[in-house]
């Protein structure tokens, strides 16, 4: 058990070490680390499946225009990702000699999934059609109300009161929202060398 221990401690240490310095585990290439936000589902966890056409329509009312529907509709995928390998009630990382073990909160797909189906039965019973055919000012004004309601921020998206404060907070954290942020090419999630580190991020459409 000592020595299994030993040799954990030398190997985090390692990981740590290459970490400081490239911003990726030994190993792990820019690629791979741009794709660590949930591409895979945990052993063990059902994803809950979140209405896919409303969960679309709910992104064209509320991601940035700038995205373009290209780039709204790699937000919502990445998403979807994310939702399939949340694991619920997880453990939390904390700092080495710290005792005490924090856990992640409950699913909270299930009632994303419902306030999607909600959605959709709001908006037929009002306008008659689908939220997906209703058009982006309608669809806002539907939000309004539920947005308004739960009376949060955007804090982390498992937490969040609602789907689409979810989908917003999970974007805003992303790299492509860094990069619009600022009009720079940041790509805060790629592991890059120390070389040329110091340098000004290029402006966006300049960088290779």
């Amino acid at each position: 058990m000592a020595e299994s221990r030993r040799t954990f401690l030398k190997q985090s240490a390692a990981t740590v070490a290459a970490v400081s310095l490239t911003g990726c585990a030994p190993g792990e290439t820019g690629e791979a680390a741009a794709r660590t936000d949930g591409d895979a589902s945990p052993a063990g966890t059902t994803p809950v499946p979140l209405p896919a056409e409303t969960l679309r329509a709910v992104g064209a009312a509320v991601l940035p225009d700038e995205l373009g529907s290209d780039g709204r509709e790699r937000a919502v995928r990445a998403f979807e990702r994310w939702s399939d390998a949340l694991e619920p009630v997880a453990e939390l990382s904390h700092p080495y000699l710290v005792p005490e073990i924090r856990y992640s909160g409950p699913d909270p797909r299930p009632g994303w999934a419902a306030q999607l189906r909600g959605l959709e039965k709001e908006c037929e019973s009002r306008h008659g059609v689908f939220f997906s055919d209703l058009d982006v000012p309608g669809r806002r004004e539907l939000l309004a109300r539920p947005l308004g309601e739960s009376g949060g921020g955007l804090g982390v998206p498992q937490q969040a009161d609602h789907v689409a404060l979810a989908l917003l907070a999970h974007f805003f954290g992303s790299a492509i929202a860094t990069d619009l942020c600022y009009g720079r090419a940041i790509r805060k999630v790629l592991c890059r060398s120390i070389e040329g580190a110091e340098n000004e991020p290029e402006p966006l459409g300049t960088a290779p």
